[in-house]
């Protein structure tokens, strides 16, 4: 085809085996009658390349669409499903597709707020299309302009519906239109929902539907500071140049070497120590910092909802480092603080980068 190609594209070069295995995944021939996958997102990209929009973005903004493109169906060959009735279905492919892109963009060293706008707009690619199937539109977009832009998610759903051949092409685009006019009336189209402060943002999410604009009375009675990285990322160096020894520290590996076991054995009593100190000091009103990797939404949510009766003020603090350098430096650690390689990847798989509606404070170190 003419135009640009996918292959013009270095990260399509450099990990040619996910947009191989995209020429030989065949999509849904109701939705998609132009073929395979990657036939797909190259007609995508030009689409959007020959928006009106497109054109008046910023550089960051385009390359962040473009990015977007390369990667929004990457994981469809991996969620292949075909249905009885030869239907084609690929279940979950957003959000898989979503954490290949931080991955690779990870590895490739791009900067960390590129990779998360690129994250949660491959996350999120399909929402315009079905919004009024969400459970809560009004709580969807809300969410989608604090992690990513819902302006950039119009766009590049208009790119994706032109780059394809269906029948419902009108009726999709309606849809299309109607996100937008949604976003808009409720003023967070291109910049974020506000909020009256971190304390109401926080509140609406973990705690109760008020409305955004309602104005709570703040209930801090005092702070805890979660730590978030993977190994070798720095929290223990950061902690000492921030506190030094001004406030108490629940550390999981300090436990661990106080109980003696492993990192590798169970780690159910090392967890269960450490929440009966983290109450504790809640329970007197104590500041403190709670240390360890916390990577995944699911523990640091059990955690806050561990602590939030005792009204404290959650500070998160997120550690990013690209794991090229985190691998170099847990190659340089001692011995006694040396993570696998091999471990260390794992992780890296499963990262969740925190959010600012987990919490009343976030704080990205870079």
């Amino acid at each position: 085809m003419s135009g640009k190609l996918l292959a013009d594209y270095p990260v399509v070069q450099d990990y040619r085996e996910y947009f191989d295995a995209m020429k030989s995944t065949m999509q849904d021939r109701i939705h998609h009658q132009e073929g395979d996958v990657y036939t797909h997102t190259e007609m995508v990209l030009n689409a959007l390349l020959n928006l009106e929009e497109y054109k008046h973005l910023s550089r960051y903004e385009k390359l962040i669409l473009e990015y977007t493109t390369l990667f929004h169906d990457i994981a469809k060959p991996a969620t292949y499903t075909l249905l009885d009735d030869n239907r084609i279905t690929h279940p979950r492919h957003g959000s898989m597709g979503a954490n290949i892109a931080r991955q690779i963009l990870d590895k490739e060293n791009y900067k960390f707020h590129f990779i998360s706008a690129v994250y949660y707009t491959v996350l999120f690619h399909g929402y315009p299309f079905w919004l009024f199937q969400k459970e809560n539109p009004f709580r969807t977009v809300i969410t989608t302009s604090l992690l990513t832009s819902n302006k950039l998610l119009y766009i590049f759903a208009k790119a994706d519906l032109l780059g394809r051949v269906c029948g419902d092409a009108e009726d999709m685009l309606y849809k299309l239109e109607l996100f937008k006019e949604y976003c808009l009336d409720h003023d967070c189209y291109d910049t974020p929902k506000s909020f009256a402060s971190d304390y109401d943002r926080f509140y609406y999410f973990n705690v109760n539907d008020s409305y955004p604009d309602t104005e709570l009375y703040h209930q801090y009675a005092f702070n805890i500071y979660m730590m978030s990285g993977l190994p070798a990322s720095g929290k223990d160096s950061y902690i000492h140049r921030r506190w030094g020894g001004e406030l108490p520290i629940i550390s999981l590996d300090d436990i661990r070497e106080e109980l003696d076991i492993a990192p590798t054995d169970n780690q159910g009593r090392v967890i269960r120590l450490a929440k009966e100190k983290s109450k504790e000091y809640c329970r007197k009103k104590q500041s403190f910092i709670w240390n360890a990797t916390n990577i995944s939404r699911n523990m640091r949510s059990q955690l806050i909802d561990t602590w939030l009766p005792y009204h404290p003020k959650i500070n998160i603090i997120f550690l990013f480092k690209n794991i090229n350098q985190v691998l170099i430096d847990n190659a340089g650690r001692e011995k006694e603080f040396k993570i696998s390689s091999s471990k260390i990847l794992a992780m890296h798989q499963k990262v969740q980068f925190p959010t600012e509606m987990e919490c009343h404070n976030l704080e990205v170190v870079l």
